[in-house]
C-alpha cells in the first residue's frame, strides 16, 4: 500500500512582535534582547500597518492610551476607521503611496483627537520596512501638546515683551527729546541775565572804582569769575544739546588731519607751555567731520590741562589693535591721572574727579565725546592712575576705504 505524501506543517504566520524583531538592520545596528521593552515601554504611540491590507497588526501599549482601545481591538482594525489616526490617512491612498516612494514619512503639527475627546498636536513618523516577503510600516505618533503650548507661550511673551520695548523705546525717546529741548531752552535763556551780571559789574567798577574798597574789588572779581563759569557752563550744556540734536553727515577724513586741525583750535592752550607731541601713525575713517573734531578737541584739552603741573608735558596719540571691524585710537598723557576706581565716572555730565580751583573747566567735556563717540557706533574708555597719566581709549567702526 502506498503511503500518502507526509503532510508539511503550514507555516506560521510571524506574529507583529517577531515582525519587530525580524526587522532587517544592518550589523552593526541589531537590537539587542531590550528591543522588545522599549517597543513596549515606549511613550510614543506606536503600531505596525501590514502594507498590503492596510490592516493594524501591532499595536503598543501608548498607541492603545492615545486611542483609548485594547490592544486585541487595534489588531486587524482599519486606522482610517479610529478617529485620533484618521488625519495620518487623511488623503486615503497617497499615504501607502507617499511612503511607498520614500521610506520615511514625517508630519509635524497633525492635530487628532484623543481618547478623551480632546484635540492634541502630535508629530508622526513612519517607516517602511520588509520581513518575511512582506512590507511592513511602522508608525510613531509623540504627543507634543505641551511642547508646543509652552513654544506658543514663550512666542506671545516673547510679543508682549518686545511690544513693552518698543512703547518704552519711545517714551525713552519722547522723554529725551524733551530733556533735550528744555536743556537747550534753558541754557539760552539764561544768557541774558547772565550778560546783565557781567554788564553791572563792568559799571560798578567804572563809575565807583574811587568809592570801593579793597574788599568790594574782591567780590565784584568773584562775580566777575563766577559768571565767566557760568557761561562756560551754558556753551558747553548747549553744545551737549547740540550734539544729540544734530544730524550726521559722514565722510572719510585721515585722523591725523582733524587730529592737526584740533590742536590748531588749542593755539592758545599750548602757548608757552614744553609740551612734547608723539603723534603715530593714525587711521582713515568715517565720521561727522565737525562731531569728531570737537571730541578731539575735548580730548586734547583735557590732556594739556592735566599735565600743566608738569615741566614738560608727554602727550601720545596712536591707535592699539583691536577688534577686527574697528579701529582703537588713544591718547595718552603724563598728567596727574586719577583714581582708577572713578574711572567710569569721568565721563558722566559735571563730574569732576579732581579740585576745580586747580583745574578749571565744567567737568561736561568728556560727557561730550562719550556721546559724540557713542552717536558713530563706538566705545570710549579710560585707564588712569593717580600722578601717573591717563590714556583716553575710543573706538570707531572701521572705513572700508585705506
Amino acid at each position: 500500500m502506498t503511503k500518502p505524501p507526509p503532510v508539511r506543517p503550514r507555516a506560521r504566520k510571524s506574529s507583529a512582535k517577531e515582525i519587530l524583531r525580524d526587522v532587517p538592520l544592518p550589523p552593526s545596528e541589531q537590537p539587542d534582547p531590550s528591543y522588545k521593552r522599549l517597543f513596549e515601554t515606549s511613550q510614543d504611540g506606536i503600531f505596525v500597518l501590514d502594507f498590503n491590507t492596510h490592516r493594524i497588526v501591532e499595536a503598543n501599549p501608548g498607541i492603545c492610551l492615545l486611542t483609548g482601545l485594547s490592544r486585541p481591538r487595534l489588531i486587524g482594525a482599519d486606522p482610517e476607521s479610529i478617529a485620533p489616526l484618521r488625519a495620518l490617512f487623511r488623503n486615503g491612498g497617497s499615504f501607502f503611496e507617499e511612503i511607498q516612494a520614500d521610506p520615511v514619512f514625517r508630519r509635524e503639527n497633525l492635530s487628532v483627537e484623543n481618547r478623551d475627546g480632546l484635540h492634541i498636536q502630535v508629530e508622526a513618523v513612519c517607516n517602511l520596512f520588509h520581513s518575511d516577503g512582506g512590507k511592513f510600516i511602522q508608525c510613531n505618533l509623540r504627543d507634543v501638546t505641551q511642547n508646543r503650548l509652552a513654544e506658543d507661550q514663550a512666542r506671545r511673551l516673547n510679543e508682549t515683551l518686545e511690544q513693552r520695548v518698543a512703547v518704552r523705546t519711545c517714551e525713552l525717546e519722547s522723554a529725551n527729546r524733551e530733556l533735550e529741548a528744555f536743556t537747550y531752552s534753558v541754557s539760552h535763556d539764561l544768557r541774558a541775565p547772565l550778560r546783565h551780571i557781567m554788564g553791572f559789574v563792568e559799571i560798578l567798577e567804572k563809575e565807583a572804582a574811587e568809592n570801593l574798597t579793597e574788599a568790594h574789588h574782591r567780590h565784584l572779581s568773584t562775580i566777575r569769575g563766577a559768571a565767566r563759569r557760568m557761561g562756560e557752563l551754558i556753551d558747553d550744556l548747549l553744545a551737549f544739546s547740540r550734539i544729540a540734536r544734530s544730524e550726521m553727515q559722514k565722510v572719510t577724513v585721515d585722523m591725523l588731519t582733524l587730529v592737526m586741525e584740533a590742536l590748531d583750535d588749542l593755539r592758545e592752550e599750548t602757548k608757552g607751555r614744553i609740551i612734547s607731541w608723539n603723534i603715530r601713525d593714525l587711521p582713515m575713517v568715517r565720521v561727522d567731520r565737525s562731531l569728531m573734531r570737537q571730541a578731539l578737541v575735548n580730548l586734547l584739552s583735557n590732556a594739556i590741562k592735566f599735565t600743566s603741573k608738569r615741566s614738560r608735558a608727554v602727550i601720545e596719540i596712536g591707535t592699539e589693535p583691536g577688534r577686527e571691524d574697528e579701529d582703537t585710537i588713544y591718547i595718552r598723557d603724563n598728567g596727574v591721572g586719577f583714581n582708577p576706581r572713578y574711572a567710569q565716572k569721568i565721563f558722566g555730565v559735571f563730574e569732576r574727579l579732581n579740585n576745580a580751583d586747580e583745574f578749571e573747566g565744567t567737568g561736561i567735556g568728556l560727557a561730550n565725546v562719550q556721546r559724540i563717540i557713542r552717536r558713530h557706533g563706538g566705545r570710549v574708555w579710560a585707564l588712569g592712575k593717580v600722578d601717573c597719566g591717563a590714556t583716553f581709549y575710543f573706538t570707531l567702526p572701521r572705513s572700508t576705504q585705506k
